[in-house]
């Protein structure tokens, strides 16, 4: 087929237009110089019916003037110069007429082309775009061929959404052009494991007006083959992700954790050693990696503190260090809190938690033996270890408020198997394996 300035390939010619319809008399302008015009009209185009306001001049006057307006006046035909440098001339109103591609005549064609095992259908509800068949992969697989001829970027784009979420595996689209798929809806293709052909490269009529590859093309090689389905994910996830937190519950949805760092390290500590109990003093030194033993405010988040806190000389059991009478007060008052839990940790029967808080008690209970007997030195430090103690509960309750915001059955299951207090642990009545 000639490409001189008067011919442009089929394809080529389609995609730069919006829709894959044009008036006869350019489609003729364009394509007839070098092939039975008649027969591709007669075999491969149809009319839609509609009329066209203006046609491609073939006498183009300048680079700004490239069209004729058309006019009809008592059943006649006009095409006018816009710029009436040319003289106008009669047009048929068979040329005036919009056609567009006739897919019982243009899609066989291709199918038989392509080796295509045929099952031409329309993809749904879309225009100018139709299911050709498949063609055989390796073993049993295939892989199915569509054909588009849309050349808008956003309406490729929604399509090869929708084709992705049809077929879940890799298929073949062959579209008029190479430039018709930018760069986003290419990377949506190869995220498949699909390909694109632009026709206009590897398919074009001959001088007999009977279409031809003028380039090999296998469809079958394009594609790569579906990918082994992926190991599944754990049921129950609690790992760092860079600067955020992966988490998952019971199977659920997996989300990410990007607050709350301080409270999910302590979290993440506690769960390593399920059913265990760890002095809380042990654990913040262990988190905050500081070689002074000190938590410092820059060091955490700031929702979350309010205040450093040092550990140089903290205890690590919680009656090693308690002094005035205001120490001695809150030290009654967290017995009385551990009192209440250890009696609904009886009642709903949960032993490993009862056990814990019953040690956790009887520490404070010879703590404030020795605080207030005659022979007890009041000491400095008065309430250090109940600061941390209170500042351990707060980062770990904040950042179990931030999860119940993605899985709420996460945040209850660990409202209701963490313990707080100087020897804080995780305490689940039942086994849960946790990728950590």
């Amino acid at each position: 087929m000639s490409k001189d300035n008067k011919t442009e390939n089929f394809w080529t010619f389609i995609s730069k237009r919006l829709s894959a319809e044009a008036a006869l008399a350019d489609w003729r302008l364009k394509l007839g110089d070098s092939l039975n015009f008649d027969k591709l009209q007669r075999q491969y185009l149809a009319p839609t019916g509609k009329m066209a306001e203006v046609i491609t001049c073939p006498d183009q006057c300048d680079l700004s003037c490239g069209f004729r307006k058309v006019y009809e006046w008592e059943g006649k035909y006009e095409a006018v110069c816009r710029e009436r440098r040319q003289k106008e001339y009669d047009i048929e109103k068979t040329d005036v007429l919009f056609f567009t591609v006739k897919p019982s005549g243009l899609l066989p064609e291709i199918v038989k082309i392509f080796k295509i095992i045929p099952h031409i259908e329309e993809f749904g509800k879309e225009e100018d775009t139709w299911k050709l068949g498949v063609v055989p992969l390796s073993g049993s697989k295939s892989a199915t061929v569509y054909l588009t001829l849309k050349s808008w970027n956003h309406e490729i784009m929604d399509l090869i959404y929708r084709l992705n979420c049809a077929e879940h595996k890799p298929y073949i689209l062959l579209v008029t052009a190479r430039k018709v798929i930018y760069g986003t809806s290419e990377k949506i293709l190869n995220d498949m494991g699909s390909a694109f052909v632009p026709l206009n490269e590897v398919l074009d009529f001959n001088v007999q007006t009977e279409l031809e590859l003028i380039r090999e093309c296998n469809l079958a090689q394009l594609v790569t083959p579906s990918a082994p389905a992926p190991e599944p994910e754990p049921e129950n996830i609690f790992r760092k992700c860079g600067d955020a937190w992966e988490m998952r519950f019971d199977g659920g949805e997996k989300f990410m954790l990007t607050t709350g760092n301080t409270g999910a390290n302590y979290l993440h500590f506690m769960l390593e050693r399920p059913n265990t109990a760890t002095p809380v003093v042990e654990i913040m030194r262990g988190i905050s990696g500081e070689s002074e033993d000190y938590i410092s405010i820059d060091r955490v988040d700031m929702d979350e503190f309010e205040e450093g806190f040092s550990l140089h000389d903290a205890p690590v059991t919680g009656a090693d260090n308690i002094a005035d009478e205001t120490a001695i007060r809150q030290y009654r008052e967290e017995a009385m809190l551990i009192s209440e839990e250890l009696g609904k940790a009886k009642k709903s029967g949960n032993n490993s938690m009862a056990e814990q808080l019953q040690k956790d008690l009887d520490c404070l209970t010879v703590a404030i033996y020795e605080a207030v007997a005659p022979a007890g030195q009041r000491k400095k430090l008065a309430n250090q270890m109940k600061r941390i103690a209170d500042a351990f509960r707060k980062a770990v309750i904040f950042a179990i408020e931030k999860m119940y915001l993605h899985d709420e059955l996460l945040a209850i299951h660990f409202r209701d198997t963490i313990r707080y207090g100087y020897n804080p642990g995780y305490f689940p009545e039942k086994i849960v394996h946790w990728h950590l």
